[in-house]
């Protein structure tokens, strides 16, 4: 086989469109809000920013989902969307004020719901039950350090500039144009025969049946957009708490970010391997428990030391997600309709976040017009709503049941994961 036929026939551009994106991410994404601060934004437009990326990325992903499934193919669909997504990134670079740059922000979300669910559904398909975890951990993680490299070069970029100024951010914006659209571009050496997608792997699940499935997967929505409500309060607080409140500079935006990366990609392999052995559902109900701290700790961090230490912490958690959602829904969702599940579950997904944002940020903008001067108290009070909800979200998980059978229970896993940790065999 030649070197170009490993590259069709393999995952080596799966890795490939994940080096190269999760760079151009690392070195933009995590900014915009930031950035958006920088231009002068509001909590109120900060809400309406989160909202955009929330609601449109997820909405959408239904047509196009249902739309990949019948055509059999995802590549396309991956491809035409990473290229129009990067190349909205210019415009990014040129926003002179929050709305203009708002408004590139919501052409970019629709870009990018046409790239989600027919990426997870090309890694289920290129995947095999029992062996997921090891493959998501690996791919989330190899995109994870690419995004943790694009995320140092942010720190070379800004230190270049005034430590407050917007114009630090518009380099790593270019940056990401161009390495994001290679990232799609490198898709078109990935062989995809017409069908591929009606065929998948075999599902190991028990005999329970398509309706006790869709069921449970109909729940499984429903209890993670409940969660998902209450967490997006504090999603548009967030940028203002670090740059405003505890008067972040660039460098430390960065450095937060950093931090968080490094503590996830350390975890990335052993949450997979811990996946394959245990199942996804223990490890979303972990996941969901944790996150509820998240609100709490911004919402009492005396200084940034609090945000560093928070943001490597969640560093678990978010592992976590970036392998045992889309796993699970996999265990769900008929081999014929991979696209199609993604697209409801993660539309309901962002139909939720898009009002929690909002109702988050514009709820922080009008209690610190109650409270003139006293912005901390604002952002307290959406905090603890925020906590609250989660904390009711992260109970009700507990009653999602897992509907394929996997090698043992948590509880066994529990007593070795010191060993689990260190090297990652049983």
């Amino acid at each position: 086989m030649s070197r170009l036929d490993g590259w069709r026939e393999g995952r080596r551009a799966l890795y490939a469109n994940q080096g190269l994106g999760q760079l151009g991410h690392g070195v933009a994404s995590p900014f915009v809000p930031y950035y958006a601060a920088r231009l002068g934004a509001t909590t109120a437009d900060l809400g309406w920013l989160q909202a955009f990326t929330n609601l449109f990325p997820n909405l959408l992903q239904y047509p196009w989902g249902r739309m990949s499934d019948r055509v059999g193919r995802r590549v396309p669909f991956i491809v035409l969307g990473t290229v129009l997504s990067a190349s909205l990134f210019l415009l990014v670079a040129a926003s002179a004020s929050p709305w203009q740059l708002i408004l590139v922000i919501l052409v970019q979300s629709i870009a990018l719901s046409i790239v989600a669910p027919n990426w997870s559904a090309l890694l289920g398909e290129r995947s095999r039950f029992g062996k997921r975890g090891y493959f998501f951990g690996r791919i989330s993680r190899a995109g994870g350090v690419a995004s943790l490299i694009g995320t140092l070069l942010a720190i070379v970029i800004v230190l270049q500039f005034p430590e407050t100024s917007a114009e630090g951010f518009h380099l790593g914006f270019l940056i990401a144009a161009a390495t994001v659209a290679a990232s799609g571009l490198v898709m078109l050496l990935v062989r995809e025969r017409r069908g591929t997608s009606a065929a998948g792997p075999p599902l190991a699940v028990d005999p329970a049946s398509d309706a006790e499935r869709r069921a449970d997967f109909l729940h499984f929505t429903k209890v993670q957009s409940f969660y998902n409500f209450f967490m997006s309060f504090a999603w548009p607080l967030i940028p203002i708490t670090v740059a405003n409140v505890l008067g972040a500079s660039n460098l430390d935006i960065v450095m937060i970010v950093v931090v968080s990366q490094l503590s996830t990609i350390v975890l990335q392999s052993q949450v997979g391997r811990l996946l394959d052995r245990v199942g996804p559902v223990a490890l979303i109900q972990a996941s969901r428990f944790l996150f509820v701290l998240v609100p709490l700790a911004y919402a009492l961090a005396p200084n940034l030391l609090v945000i560093y230490v928070v943001s490597a912490v969640m560093g678990v958690p978010t592992a976590i997600v970036n392998v045992a959602f889309n796993a699970y829904v996999l265990d769900l969702a008929p081999p014929k309709k991979h696209a199609e599940y993604f697209g409801i579950f993660n539309g309901a997904i962002g139909i939720v976040t898009f009002a929690g944002t909002l109702i988050g940020g514009y709820l922080a903008h009008v209690l610190a017009g109650v409270w003139p001067g006293n912005l901390w108290a604002a952002l307290f009070v959406v905090y603890m709503i925020s906590f609250v909800g989660r904390g009711v979200g992260a109970f009700w998980t507990l009653r999602i049941r897992d509907p394929a059978k996997y090698p043992e229970p948590i509880d066994n896993v529990l007593r070795r994961f010191n060993e689990y940790l260190v090297n990652g065999r049983r």
